[in-house]
């Protein structure tokens, strides 16, 4: 008996000794995907990344490597008011959202105003939290000369419109 003791005690302390070893060794980032990209270059500053200001928007019906001019960067503090452009010139409309939360942005263009990228880019998120809300870029090309309109409810999808939602329009003259 004392020695079938003694072997379970052996086999508890072998297993004790192999777990141990798994959990200290190193098994690749498990949960730190980000941390090779945090550490790189100086540790006391991270770029700030502002993604009401992106360098350029891909075009997800081009190529990859294909990029669209994005022109002017309309904001909703320009909500109301209107922009010339000329015919076949570019505009971006950059809107705040929160898309976990169940708020989008809706739009609807006229006839002579055309999406040619659409792209949702999350907000800062340091702690790696979920649903953190972020910034809704449309890129939108002039087709048509005349005045042209945007114009966006937020609102949830399931949701019935009441009129208290917020709103946004964009008057554009095309030549």
């Amino acid at each position: 008996m004392k020695k079938v003791l003694k072997a379970i005690a052996m086999l508890f302390v072998v297993v004790a000794i192999v777990f141990a070893a798994g959990c200290a060794g190193k098994t690749g980032n498990m949960g730190n995907e980000d941390q090779e990209n945090e550490t790189q270059g100086n540790n006391d500053q991270l770029q700030p990344v502002n993604p009401e200001i992106s360098a350029n928007v891909t075009n997800n019906t081009t190529e990859a490597n294909e990029t669209i001019e994005k022109g002017q960067v309309v904001t909703k503090a320009d909500s109301g008011k209107t922009i010339s452009l000329k015919k076949g010139e570019n505009f971006t409309i950059s809107l705040r959202e929160d898309p976990s939360a169940g708020y989008l942005w809706k739009l609807n263009l006229s006839s002579g105003l055309s999406i040619l990228d659409d792209e949702y880019i999350e907000g800062l998120n340091p702690e790696h939290l979920e649903g953190v809300p972020g910034t809704h870029l449309w890129v939108i090309e002039a087709t048509a000369p005349g005045s042209q309109k945007v114009n966006g409810i937020y609102k949830r999808t399931w949701e019935n419109i009441t009129g208290t939602e917020e709103k946004f329009t964009l008057n554009v003259e095309v030549e």
